[in-house]
């Protein structure tokens, strides 16, 4: 079994526990010869881990005085010389150092605190693809399972290029599934950075521009994917239904195990699932709430006992100033939010009224001619 490489850059490296599911580089950048080594080593790389506090001296000039402003230098290098850098990921002990970074995706506010929970909204502002905690109980594991599904990108790609057809095969389509040809075109429609068209050249980001696109908008984004609380709001059914029946063995179960996302960047977020699966076992179910008289009748003849429907079902996911998920709120308490860097793909997000009338940042996300409502 091939293992993925990681390059571990730290002044005080400590590689050992990810060298039980990886093969470690570790370079320090107080090393005289940090620079050429690095450039030696990123063609073999398939995760580079960038420590943030490098210990660097702590001015303003043309030199890196941290990991965060590594990356520009790197990113630099590898346009000037066409080189395509792997993924690279913050790997920090210092939670709250990027508080004051005002994060791509959502209110433009800073972060103002950790950024753990976070990362998919504050890396495109630092120009990586994550941020790793060194304190998760799972930072190990995180940093593995980034690196390996970047071998796995670039075994897909061959030519450091992607196409259409090799961006859905590196997503893990089943496909078998009969809402197949319905999740290929919904791929197609989230605009992925598709590269192999008419000879054009991999560039300084290759393959990385793949693994981006799912870290920073699908996954934490609905639309294409669905956590479980909008994949049961989907269907008509209670949360905690909706979970009961992951481990269950019934006809509703054996359907929505077909539809549970299986591909990369899944170690880093909740379980996901496929949007379009989830869509076909709603029709399942509708379909068969003619023929037995009712929605009840159809969930407890598919779940082989009683399920909570959303009762009343007039409700909407709603979710905080930070783009969290709050469960469930009746439609007319809720107001459409306008995130800025939301995926224009993606389902619309809402928020409670009266937590928006209380937030000032909310309010931000909100259509004007809807402020005076509130």
């Amino acid at each position: 079994m091939t293992v993925p490489a990681i390059l571990l850059i730290d002044d005080e490296p400590l590689a050992g526990p990810l060298e039980k599911g990886a093969s470690v580089r570790a370079l320090s950048p107080l090393d005289s010869a940090f620079g050429t080594r690095l450039a030696r080593a990123i063609a073999d790389t398939d995760l580079i881990l960038l420590d943030h506090n490098l210990h660097l001296q702590q001015e303003l000039g043309l030199t890196a005085a941290d990991g965060a402003s590594l990356v520009s230098h790197m990113r630099s290098w590898a346009r000037a010389n066409d080189v395509p850098l792997p993924p690279i990921a913050i790997y920090t002990s210092e939670d709250d150092a990027f508080s004051d970074e005002t994060p791509v995706l959502g209110p433009a506010v800073p972060l103002d605190g950790s950024f753990v929970g976070r990362q998919a909204r504050v890396a495109p502002a630092l120009d990586v693809e994550w941020l790793i905690s060194k304190a998760a109980d799972n930072a190990t594991a995180q940093a593995i399972a980034l690196a390996e599904d970047s071998l796995k990108l670039r075994q897909v790609a061959g030519d450091g290029r992607m196409s259409l057809k090799e961006i859905v095969r590196y997503l893990k389509l089943p496909q078998e599934a009969p809402w197949s040809g319905i999740a290929f075109a919904n791929i197609a429609r989230w605009r992925p950075p598709i590269s192999e068209s008419g000879g054009t050249r991999a560039g300084a980001r290759g393959t990385t521009a793949t693994l981006r696109w799912l870290l920073h908008q699908v996954l934490p984004c609905p639309g294409l994917l669905l956590s479980d609380q909008y994949a049961a709001w989907s269907l008509g059914i209670e949360l905690d239904s909706f979970t009961q029946l992951h481990p269950s063995e019934c006809k509703l179960a054996e359907l929505l195990r077909a539809c549970r996302y299986e591909g990369p960047g899944r170690a880093l977020f909740p379980q996901r699932w496929w949007a379009a699966g989830i869509d076909f076992v709603g029709w399942q179910l509708r379909e068969s709430s003619h023929d037995l008289g009712g929605f009840q009748q159809a969930l407890d003849s598919f779940a082989g006992r009683r399920i909570e429907p959303i009762s009343p079902p007039e409700k909407v996911v709603v979710v905080n100033s930070d783009l969290e998920e709050e469960g469930l709120a009746p439609i007319d308490e809720a107001i459409e939010i306008f995130p800025p860097g939301w995926p224009t793909e993606a389902l619309r997000p809402w928020m409670r009224r009266d937590e928006v009338a209380n937030d000032a940042s909310a309010m931000t996300m909100v259509d004007p001619t809807e402020v005076e409502h509130l």
